[in-house]
C-alpha cells in the first residue's frame, strides 16, 4: 500500500552510499517488515549492485534466527551481492582470521575469570560441593590457558557443540568481536570497507554489546 511504499522510499534514501543515515525500524509482527526489507535490498541491488560488485564490497543481513536467515536468502534468490547471517556467524567471519588477537582476548579474560574463582574460593566455606565445583573450574581454566600457545587456528560451529581445544563459545565469538569493534580502529575499518550497508533484523533480540559496538563503529565512518 501507499504507506508501505513511502517507508521504503525513506529507507532507500538512509541507504544511500554517498550520504548513508543510519536508522531504527519499529514494526510489530505480521506488519510486513521482511517484505519491506527485502524490496528495498532489490532496490539497493538495482541502484548500487555493479558498484559494490566492482569494489568488491557486500550489503550485510543480519538475523535472529537461522529461519529468518533463510528466509531472507530465498527470498533474494541467493544475490551474491548480499551477505546474509545470523548474529554468531556474522561475528565469527568478522574474527576467524585473528587468531593472535584471539589468543591475547582468551589470556586476559581466562586469568580474570581464574582470579575471580580464587578470590571466591578464599572467601567460601573449603569443603563444599560449591568449593569443589570451583576448584575444577579453576582446573579446567588453566588447562584451557595452557593449551592456547598450541593453537594454530580456532574453529566455531553456530549451530554446535564447540568442544575441541581450539573451539570458541558462543558468548565468546559475541564477546571478542565486540572488543575487537570497540577497540581496534582498524578493525571498524576493515568491517567498514567490507560492508558499506549492515542491516540488522530483530535488533532488539541481538546480542546488545555487539549491537552497540556496531551503532559505534557506523558513528566512525
Amino acid at each position: 500500500n501507499h504507506i508501505d511504499d513511502k517507508v521504503d522510499e525513506e529507507l532507500l534514501a538512509c541507504l544511500d552510499l554517498q550520504n548513508p543515515k543510519s536508522f531504527f525500524l519499529f514494526a510489530g509482527a505480521g506488519s510486513g517488515k521482511t517484505r519491506s526489507l527485502v524490496n528495498v535490498l532489490r532496490q539497493i541491488k538495482d541502484k548500487h549492485g555493479n558498484e559494490l560488485k566492482l569494489r568488491r564490497k557486500n550489503v550485510a543481513v543480519i538475523t535472529y534466527t537461522n529461519a529468518a536467515c533463510d528466509e531472507i536468502i530465498h527470498r533474494l534468490k541467493h544475490d551474491t551481492t548480499f551477505a546474509v547471517s545470523t548474529i554468531h556467524s556474522f561475528a565469527w567471519e568478522l574474527i576467524k582470521h585473528y587468531t593472535t588477537d584471539i589468543k591475547d582476548w582468551l589470556r586476559n579474560a581466562i586469568s580474570a575469570e581464574i582470579a575471580e574463582l580464587k578470590a571466591d574460593e578464599l572467601k567460601g566455606r573449603p569443603g563444599t560441593k560449591t568449593s569443589v565445583d570451583r576448584k575444577r573450574k579453576i582446573e579446567n581454566k588453566k588447562s584451557r590457558l595452557s593449551t592456547l600457545d598450541r593453537i594454530s587456528k580456532f574453529a566455531y560451529n553456530p549451530n554446535g557443540n564447540n568442544d575441541e581445544d581450539n573451539s570458541l563459545s558462543h558468548t565468546e565469538v559475541i564477546s571478542i568481536s565486540a572488543f575487537f569493534l570497540e577497540n581496534k580502529p582498524l578493525f571498524q575499518k576493515i568491517l567498514i570497507q567490507k560492508y558499506p550497508i549492515l542491516l540488522i533484523d530483530e535488533s532488539q533480540d541481538t546480542k546488545k554489546e555487539l549491537i552497540n559496538c556496531l551503532i559505534l563503529a557506523s558513528r566512525e565512518k
